[in-house]
């Protein structure tokens, strides 16, 4: 692990806003790229994805205060932090999505295009959100018998022990997803893009969630973000089906 990359004077270089910027920054070049090369102009995207971006980290940030709200009760000075670590998935995914709907809403544009053409940039971004986990040591995962998913890995706190490697499962998966989404976007419109890369993403979360060690709330004997992801992979594919229902439809009036 290494959460410090450098130190200048008073000042720390944090590996985890280092990665995510990165990531931010190949997610940029990647929705550019395939823009330009897409089967239609997408005017003002890059408008529209630092709308969402911003609206993810405020979102991100705001969960993450409220899931770990006894510590912050105490520490309100380390609130303001984020480039320390300290997001929230959801919090970035559900704001994300608000802020892109009302931007494309302002600007009276289709907001399922949009949310298409950034669908292979959250994939690949999510793939970098692993990656600065795996560098911070969090989302680390149980303790764990020796295996080819377990490695000598510290928990948040630098416990080491023999623990399953869920930030490298995540980041594996999401970069497996990854040239399936973009190989998908050749067949597929934006909406059903979006829903499909949706619901795969959250599976994906679902599953390494049952390999996870970290502090989260629990609902009954399941962990909270186990159920707010299998919710997220359910409701995509019911918004997936809709959209193909009612393609098919409209298809068959227009024959």
């Amino acid at each position: 692990m290494h959460p410090i990359l450098a130190r200048y004077g008073p000042f720390f270089l944090y590996s985890y806003t280092v990665v995510l910027a990165l990531g931010l920054a190949a997610a940029v070049g990647l929705t550019a790229w395939l823009e330009r090369h897409g089967r239609e102009p997408m005017p003002g995207w890059i408008d529209g994805l630092i709308v969402a971006a911003l609206a993810g980290l405020v979102g991100g940030r705001a969960g993450f205060i409220l899931a770990n709200w006894n510590y912050f009760a105490q520490e309100s000075g380390q609130i303001a932090l984020v480039w320390r670590g300290g997001l929230s998935y959801h919090g970035v995914l559900l704001a994300g999505l608000l802020g892109l709907f009302a931007w494309s809403a302002w600007q009276r544009r289709a907001f399922t295009g949009y949310a298409g053409l950034l669908a292979p940039a959250l994939v690949l971004f999510s793939a970098f959100g692993w990656l600065a986990c795996y560098l911070e040591g969090c989302a680390y995962g149980q303790e764990a018998t020796f295996g080819p998913l377990a490695a000598d890995l510290p928990d948040s706190y630098g416990v080491f022990a023999l623990r399953y490697q869920t930030q490298l499962m995540g980041l594996v998966l999401c970069l497996l997803l990854l040239p399936a989404i973009l190989y998908g976007r050749r067949r597929l419109r934006p909406g059903p893009l979006f829903c499909l890369s949706l619901a795969l993403l959250s599976a994906i979360r679902a599953v390494v969630s049952f390999f996870r060690g970290d502090e989260a709330p629990h609902l009954g004997s399941w962990r909270w973000d186990t159920v707010l992801d299998a919710s997220v992979a359910v409701v995509a594919i019911l918004f997936l089906l809709v959209i193909i229902i009612r393609q098919t439809f409209r298809s068959r009036q227009s024959a």
